[in-house]
């Protein structure tokens, strides 16, 4: 399929086999999304940690530049559709392996953005520019909702700094105040969070005087 947007996304799917039999799917929901807005993806459907191993290089190979993971999870780590658990560590060492360094990671399961995925990434020379997620349970709803966003901000204003702010502002006010994103920081060596702890949006209708000198 042609497509013009300027990031491309590789959509790994590796939930339990309830949600493949209930239809309950992110990814393929993502790449939908993706495929309306014209954005160069490719979803793979992975079972264990051989192939999610194999995807990981691929994406490394064929240069995608933001990498959308669905699966299950908790603050220790993700878990793969064939009873497969991955903590913290062991994660981040798929970056390592594969070489993949992508300008986001999204991490569409239950504690995605939790503070260990930071710090396991801190150890390590390898890491995503950008981390996004939830630091709590979500409903399968709410993270697709939290994507479509996500997706149609990238879309108009690039994977950059600023838009990830705008999109979580976005987020907050519309699915949940549970959802963040993570920064890296070479000069602290850290990953930074925004929004900050404690801060609220809300959605709000914009004054007649704004809407006019918006036209």
């Amino acid at each position: 399929m042609k497509t013009d947007g300027n990031f491309s996304v590789y959509i790994i799917e590796s939930t339990y086999p309830t949600d493949f039999y209930h239809g309950t799917l992110d990814g393929p929901v993502a790449q939908s999304l993706l495929n309306i807005l014209r954005i160069r993806n490719r979803l793979r459907m992975v079972l264990d940690l051989k192939h999610l191993k194999k995807a990981f290089r691929e994406a490394n190979r064929d240069k995608f530049d933001v990498m959308h993971l669905s699966c299950h999870g908790d603050e220790n780590g993700i878990d793969l559709a064939k009873d497969r658990e991955l903590d913290w560590p062991e994660f981040t060492e798929l970056f390592q392996e594969s070489g993949l360094v992508p300008k986001a990671l999204i991490m569409s399961s239950c504690c995605g953005a939790a503070s260990g995925i930071g710090q396991a990434f801190a150890k390590v020379p390898q890491r995503p520019l950008i981390i996004f997620g939830s630091v709590d349970r979500r409903s399968y709803g709410e993270y697709a909702t939290a994507w479509t966003l996500l997706y149609h901000r990238f879309k108009a204003s690039g994977v950059t700094r600023g838009a990830a702010q705008v999109v979580l502002q976005q987020i907050n006010a519309a699915v949940s105040r549970k959802f963040l994103y993570r920064r890296w920081d070479a000069e602290q060596k850290k990953y930074l969070s925004y929004p900050r702890r404690g801060v609220r949006y809300e959605v709000q209708e914009a004054s007649r005087a704004t809407r006019t000198r918006r036209k």
